[in-house]
């Protein structure tokens, strides 16, 4: 797995410190190093984290923490994102088997714009919200038992990094029989799957923080012309103006088109 870089892992609001540690050590296990916590409920640094990460112990020294998901996805463009339940949202849902193959196309495809994939976890009591699974690129449900499909979040965070493990495993056989071994049509096959992008500074994709500022901007932007009639029902339209946004993976170039045309709106020159 020599210069593949693995996901960051980014915990939202998690609870315990002993949970943050035990996956720590889950990531640890699985050659994951980049832990980031977003508001946490015990504040941080937490001492019961130390004692459940063993030999993840550098992983939690070195944890990040940020107030908000948005500012933790700064230089995050793909984001998977884990979910028991499932939701009325119009996104491509995965297993972790499928989801951990992309994780590792992604990074192949921007290894030299900079940013990463992320696997995206929720709090242990009730798990990721609508809001933050909307960021989101992909939504992964593991096909558990139907009458127990909820996971301690050490053990979803070893379940997905060890699929990633998995996939980078077999991306580095496969690219040494195809630079080592000779060359046979099984082997073309494998090298031409999947292109890497162009390395074209227009089409990288946007990071969360960029989606999320852009999505807050044209929020508050219909808030301000009354678009949102109902109250009630404004929480769900803005939702699905994420949903939509994010779906169609926005690129730095295309979000800076979007935020051209909010500021004629701002400049009173559109929406009447």
């Amino acid at each position: 797995m020599s210069g593949l870089t693995p996901p960051v892992v980014i915990l939202a609001r998690p609870q315990l410190g002993e949970n943050i540690g035990a996956a720590a050590r889950a990531m640890k296990n699985c050659g994951l190093t980049d832990l980031r916590l977003v508001a946490p409920r015990d504040g941080w640094p937490n001492p019961a984290a130390l004692p459940m990460a063993a030999a993840g112990k550098d992983i939690i020294e070195s944890a990040e923490v940020y107030k908000t998901l948005g500012d933790a996805l700064h230089d995050v463009t793909f984001l998977v994102a884990t979910s028991a339940r499932p939701r009325d949202m119009a996104k491509p849902v995965s297993d972790p088997r499928t989801a951990a193959p992309l994780l590792v196309r992604h990074h192949e495809e921007v290894k030299d714009a900079g940013s990463y994939a992320g696997l995206l976890f929720g709090a242990e009591r009730s798990g990721l919200d609508n809001d933050e699974l909307a960021l989101a690129d992909v939504i992964v449900q593991a096909d558990l038992n139907p009458e127990a499909t909820s996971l301690n979040l050490a053990q979803a965070v070893f379940l997905m990094a060890w699929e990633w493990r998995v996939a980078a495993l077999q991306n580095s056989a496969a690219r040494q029989v195809i630079t080592e071994g000779p060359i046979t049509k099984e082997a073309g096959r494998r090298k031409t799957a999947h292109p890497k992008m162009p390395a074209d500074t227009a089409i990288i994709p946007a990071t969360g923080a960029a989606r999320d500022f852009f999505f807050t901007r044209l929020e508050t932007i219909l808030d301000n012309r009354q678009f949102f009639g109902s109250p009630e029902m404004a929480p769900v339209v803005k939702r699905n103006l994420r949903t939509y946004f994010t779906r169609g993976t926005p690129t730095e170039q295309e979000l800076n088109t979007l935020h051209g045309i909010l500021t004629l709106f701002e400049q009173g020159k559109g929406l009447g």
